[in-house]
Formats: C-alpha cells, structure tokens, sequence
C-alpha cells in the first residue's frame, strides 16, 4: 500500500468504481446494442444516483489530505475539459458539458473556501441538498448540477474531518492483504478516462463474434 493511504476510502473508490462500469456496461447495451434494459428506470436511476453519491462524498472525504487542492482540482477540470472536447467531436448535439468530472472539480475549487467549517460542512451539506436540482438547459449524456451535488461532497469534508482529523481513526490498516481491491480506488481517475472506450471495445469483440 502507498504510505499514508487510508485502504477503506480505496475499498469504497473502488465499489463506486465498479457500480460506475456496471451502470455504463448496461448503457452501453442499451444505446448500441439494442438491448431491452429499463435504464431510465426506478431501479438503474436509483443505481446511478448511489454510485454518483459515493464518489462525491468520497472526493469531500479526502479533500480533508490534499496537500495541492488548487493543482488536484485544476487536474479534474482539465480531465473534465477533455470529456467534453471528446464527446463534443463524438456528437455536438448531446456533448457533456457539466457532468460528473465538472460537478467535481469545481466542488474540489470550492471547498478551499469551506475547509475551516470542519465539521459544520455536514450540516451545510445538508442544506444544500435541499436546493431543487436544474433540469438541463441543452441535451447531454451526462449532467451533475452543481447544485445541490455539491451538498455531498460538502457532506464528505465534514466526515472526513470528524473521523480522520479530528480523531485520526483507520478502520483498516497496512495489514489489509487485498491489494487488488483497492487497486482501482488508487487510480480512478484514469479508469475513469478509459473505461468507456475499453467497454465499448470489449462488447464489440463479443458480441460481432457470435
């Protein structure tokens, strides 16, 4: 394990990281393949809406150890930024202008202005999470408001803090002997990047060879 990782923020990353490739698998069958999924569903939105929960909490967790917030947001913005070029050439008529990576970054900037609250940012997390949620203004594949997302990372921060600042606790400690399972939680940002085309690939080569 790298020194100063804290393995269950990875082991959680890494849950958020296979419920997001689970999601986009499903997406991917439907919108390419045809498949009969009910991906607009209850049940798959419900899906989404967890998986997308956990990563902006997790991001407001560890917000609590970053010694370069600036350069960690400007990182995500850039990532973010290259998403929507991408799915801007893809197709211009449903481009991801402010999805999750957005939502994100932007949330990593802001929360320099909070990291004094400490705990308090639980309950203006809350608070935020109140605010109604905008439909979005153009078409788009993906769609994070910022508000109220930012409620959850917000939300993040103040746990983060309670628990590994204040009271400098670990639930699991350099003795994990799992390292494959937090493997994806240590580089989600570039499975993040790569995943969709990898899957797209994958479900090519299995699927046109039947």
């Amino acid at each position: 394990m790298a020194k100063g990782r804290i393995i269950e923020i990875d082991i959680l990353r890494t849950f958020a990281i296979l419920m997001m490739v689970a999601y986009h698998v499903a997406y991917d069958l439907y919108a390419f393949y045809d498949w009969d999924i009910n991906l607009f569903g209850s049940s798959w939105q419900t899906f989404r809406i967890i998986t997308a929960s956990l990563f902006l909490l997790i991001a407001g967790v560890t917000s609590n150890f970053s010694r370069d917030p600036l350069r960690r947001a400007m990182i995500v913005i850039g990532c973010a930024l290259l998403i929507t070029a991408v799915t801007y050439v893809y197709d211009p008529s449903t481009f991801i202008y402010f999805g999750i990576l957005h939502c994100l970054g932007i949330g990593m900037l802001l929360l320099m202005l909070f990291r004094r609250l400490n705990e308090l940012n639980i309950l203006l997390g809350i608070a935020v999470l109140f605010f109604p949620t905008p439909t979005a203004p153009l078409p788009t594949l993906d769609y994070y408001p910022f508000l109220p997302w930012f409620g959850l990372m917000l939300i993040g921060y103040g746990i983060g803090h309670y628990l590994y600042i204040r009271n400098d606790l670990r639930f699991l400690f350099s003795t994990f002997r799992f390292p494959l399972s937090t493997f994806p939680g240590r580089h989600s940002l570039i499975i993040y990047l790569v995943h969709q085309p990898i899957i797209l690939l994958l479900l090519r080569l299995l699927l046109h060879s039947r």
